[in-house]
């Protein structure tokens, strides 16, 4: 089985693309489970290099999560030697009773965590299945600086997706936060495949997002 979304905005790191599938080039991700229970979750990503050209000296894709460090002496993420770049990319995978269970992801540069979390806390806690837990209403926050330059933060923004209930809005707001209300279907590219052991034998599950028409489930 084979789920996989895309694609990203350049410079942001936001999933941008438009109702009609355009897409300006970025990050994807895609998740992969076979029969013999082997998982990948990958996100590949260009950042600011759109599409992680590989250089032919070299042989493999020029990397640019270097953006993230900061040019400013003294600070955690200050660009030195032996340091490493914080990075959004946030390919996941869940074990269920010491098994490989579950690979899932999205793009979206800092939502990625976010996003994934909420699919995650969906699946496993409240029941739902792999689509049901992705087609959820969906919401991020921008409190924290952005992982890009110029590292824009919104203070104590919520930006959640259309489809939440006016009495949830409400009761968000009456909490101090400030909302940004989006398209219904605005928020996250998520895609997952599990691995499911049963008493009629093994069962491989996909699911992708129907949003930006970016997102596939495919098995064979």
């Amino acid at each position: 089985m084979i789920s996989g979304a895309g694609i990203g905005e350049p410079t942001l790191g936001e999933p941008a693309t438009s109702p009609l599938g355009v897409v300006a080039g970025d990050t994807c991700h895609v998740d992969v489970v076979d029969r013999w229970g082997n998982m990948v979750s990958a996100t590949p990503s260009g950042g600011w290099l759109q599409s992680s050209p590989v250089i032919p000296e070299l042989g493999v894709c020029l990397g640019s999560r270097m953006q993230m460090f900061w040019l400013e002496e003294g600070l955690s993420a200050s660009l030195e030697p032996g340091k490493r770049p914080r990075s959004t990319l946030s390919p996941s995978m869940a074990f269920k009773d010491g098994e490989p269970y579950l690979v899932f992801g999205t793009p979206g540069g800092d939502q990625q965590d976010q996003w994934s979390v909420l699919m995650f806390l969906h699946h496993v806690h409240h029941g739902m299945n792999l689509q049901e837990a992705i087609d959820c209403p969906a919401f991020h926050n921008e409190h924290v600086p952005s992982s890009f330059y110029p590292r824009a933060a919104q203070t104590g923004l919520v930006a959640l997706e259309a489809r939440f209930p006016e009495a949830t809005r409400a009761a968000l707001s009456q909490r101090g936060h400030r909302l940004r209300v989006g398209d219904a279907w605005s928020e996250g590219r998520l895609s997952g495949c599990a691995r499911e052991p049963t008493p009629e034998g093994t069962v491989l599950k996909a699911a992708a997002n129907p949003r930006g028409m970016q997102g596939y489930a495919v098995g064979r």
